[in-house]
């Protein structure tokens, strides 16, 4: 159990790392221009860059602190439920950041004439919202398994 728990939370770390590189990459990429082409359409992208770093670490925590949480034998308990609504939030948050990355992929179709770049922009738009609606799937299945152990405790 110990070995998986360091596994897991290496796996955290390392997705965590790999966020803020590309943030970081963003910023270097910016900051190293002379000149930017279409400036309104970088800034966009930075909000989403930016919002994927910020909520994406504070999601990293969370599932962190889930894990203490399962490890401690708490897997269904109030501290979980509230813990998986935060991430289920900042998932919300991440999903509408991400629509802030359109008008990069609009301008890139436009560029190279590819209408496809455009679709599989919107797509990659969508992927968040996608992740938010099972966060909100798996939020109802941790608040039945409370009820379910809350109940199971009060008959034993």
């Amino acid at each position: 159990m110990k070995f998986r728990r360091t596994i897991l939370d290496l796996a955290l770390l390392f997705i965590t790392g790999v966020i803020w590189l590309v943030g970081f990459l963003y910023l270097i990429q910016i900051f190293t221009s002379k000149s930017l082409e279409h400036p309104v359409v970088i800034s966009f992208l930075g909000i989403t860059i930016l919002g994927t770093v910020i909520f994406g670490t504070q999601i990293m925590f969370f599932l962190h602190r889930m894990l203490r949480l399962i490890i401690d034998h708490q897997a269904f308990s109030q501290k979980s439920i509230k813990l998986v609504k935060k991430i289920r939030r900042n998932i919300g948050f991440i999903s509408v950041c991400f629509i802030f990355a359109m008008p990069f992929f609009i301008t890139i179709a436009n560029i190279e004439n590819a209408p496809g770049v455009g679709l599989m922009g919107f797509a990659l738009i969508c992927v968040p919202f996608a992740v938010y609606i099972l966060s909100q799937i798996i939020e109802d299945l941790f608040i039945s398994a409370f009820n379910l152990q809350k109940d199971h405790d009060l008959t034993v």
